[in-house]
């Protein structure tokens, strides 16, 4: 079973949305798969309630800092879990770290989103240190043909990987959650992403 948490301290990043998709994506290629929603907003696990069974998809929500130790439960069950993080930093973060094996961090193309990710390159760090190694990557999301380069030159201190393709800004997304399938082109964009083995 892989774990692939979405998480960013800033709201608004699209972490909900990407998760969704990841989810629906490896759902939609015959894969078993939850998505566990542990944002407190509950966007996905609203979505699960009103979609995720057309797709066969499972959805539970973990608000509380035991994903690490929760997610053990599911190995037999699942091939894949998706975790949606909260938009803070908090024990919860650090508990979705521990679980996961692939750790995506959205950001808009603008600095204020770049400017956010030091706390959160910190926390990696020191699980790191500790022996765990949750495998990061920043995601430039909502993309509509921005300069990435100074965002990126912002993002070198923190020696981040970036995944090299920025993901659209792409209607499909907000068609998500009207409960439609992903069309293909971005399925397989969003499946790229979750199974890639390094950046």
């Amino acid at each position: 079973m892989k774990v692939v948490s979405f998480l960013h301290q800033k709201g608004g990043t699209g972490k909900s949305t990407l998760a969704i998709g990841s989810a629906l994506a490896l759902a939609q290629a015959g894969h078993r798969v939850l998505l566990l929603d542990a944002d407190y907003q509950g966007t996905s696990g609203e979505w699960g309630n009103r979609h995720g069974h057309r797709f066969g998809l499972e959805t539970r929500s973990q608000v509380q800092p035991i994903v690490h130790s929760e997610v053990r439960r599911f190995r037999d069950a699942f091939e894949w879990v998706i975790v949606d993080g909260p938009p803070s930093l908090s024990e919860m973060t650090e508990s979705i770290l521990r679980a996961s094996d692939r750790v995506l961090i959205p950001v808009r193309p603008s600095l204020p989103d770049v400017w956010a990710i030091p706390w959160l390159a910190a926390i990696i760090r020191k699980l790191q240190q500790e022996g765990l190694h949750p495998r990061p990557c920043v995601v430039f999301n909502q993309y509509a043909g921005e300069p990435l380069g100074p965002l990126r030159e912002e993002l070198e201190p923190w020696q981040l990987p970036v995944c090299p393709e920025p993901l659209p800004a792409d209607p499909a997304f907000a068609a998500l959650f009207r409960g439609e399938p992903l069309p293909g082109p971005l399925a397989e964009r969003l499946l790229e992403l979750v199974t890639a083995d390094g950046d």
